[in-house]
């Protein structure tokens, strides 16, 4: 008997597991030229992101994509920020993220806006956070380097800009990612908004990353 139920709950878990893969494939295919994956970072990536970025009482984080809010919420909330704010293009997201900051008491500071990341004014912030596919870190990059004072730290999650010095890379393994990605592999990078006196950085990067692929569906 209880083998039997054992097998049914395995092949329950399968099955689940082979819907929740169709859903999210069938959104990639039809979303082409989507720049974020359909994915959320890890409560542990998102520590090491704001660890990365020496986040601290006088920043203010701009999150984009900000998903269901926690890179921002954690922000203010764990690493004492003064402010912050997240945009993302899925209202239901938005919502929920600003419902969470008022339970958690942080929604003086945490702010979350339907917004696109693209049209969006980054100019206040000291630290920006993005977990975007290489389409959409190659079309990001010139605008972070237009808007954003010199010295204000970016930090990206998984995926590089292309032609931009790296300051810091951190690796290490993630197992839940492999549920969603398909990879167990976290690198975050670390970049500095360099002073107009320093070495010229192209705001027009053209292919992408050698050996860097986007995932067929994420």
């Amino acid at each position: 008997m209880k083998r039997k139920l054992l097998l049914r709950f395995l092949s329950a878990c399968v099955l689940t597991a082979a819907l929740q893969t169709a859903a999210v494939t069938v959104r990639a295919d039809a979303v082409p030229d989507m720049v974020a994956p359909y994915a959320t970072s890890p409560e542990s990536v998102v520590e090491q992101m704001l660890l990365l970025a020496r986040v601290g009482p006088e920043d203010f984080v701009v999150d984009l994509g900000s998903g269901d809010g926690r890179v921002v919420i954690a922000a203010v909330k764990n690493f004492k920020a003064r402010g912050g704010f997240g945009v993302d293009i899925d209202s239901s997201l938005v919502e929920y993220s600003n419902t969470k900051a008022i339970e958690v008491g942080v929604a003086d500071r945490a702010k979350f806006y339907l917004r696109d990341l693209f049209k969006t004014d980054i100019r206040e912030a000291s630290v920006v956070t993005v977990y975007l596919l290489p389409r959409g870190m190659n079309k990001l990059r010139s605008k972070l380097l237009d808007e954003l004072k010199p010295g204000t730290r970016v930090v990206a999650h998984d995926y590089q800009f292309q032609g931009w010095p790296v300051d810091r890379v951190m690796s290490f393994d993630v197992p839940e990612k492999n549920d969603y990605t398909g990879r167990r592999n976290t690198a975050l990078y670390l970049y500095i908004v360099p002073h107009p006196s320093g070495p010229a950085i192209s705001r027009h990067p053209t292919a992408a990353v050698a050996g860097e692929k986007e995932p067929a569906a994420r």
